[in-house]
């Protein structure tokens, strides 16, 4: 697999990973807000879970943490991809040598 290839499936997989985090944090923030979280009721003991889309608070927070985390490796991994582009990113930023960064 090339190295251009292996960049796409990496930016594609980050895109879906930032995608579910946000959409999760959004979730938790309006929808299931942790102030006031789940309560025990006093006579009964079970305890009432706040619930969005038939998904717990607790399983939507394990969603967005585990996929924070993917997220931070995939990150890493495209900043691995990059190193050459970090390397000569000075030529870029110097003025008068902007004929050499457009072709790396």
């Amino acid at each position: 697999m090339q190295k251009r290839q292996v960049n796409a499936i990496v930016d594609l997989a980050m895109l879906v990973a930032f995608v579910i985090v946000a959409l999760s944090s959004i979730v938790l923030l309006f929808f299931l807000p942790s102030a006031g979280g789940g309560w025990v009721h006093a006579s009964t003991g079970v305890a009432n879970l706040k619930v969005f889309l038939g998904v717990t608070r607790g399983q939507w927070v394990d969603l967005h943490n585990i996929t924070g985390i993917v997220f931070i490796v995939l990150m890493a991994v495209h900043t691995l991809l990059h190193i050459p582009y970090f390397r000569n990113i000075r030529r870029c930023l110097l003025p008068g040598k902007n004929d050499r960064c457009e072709n790396e």
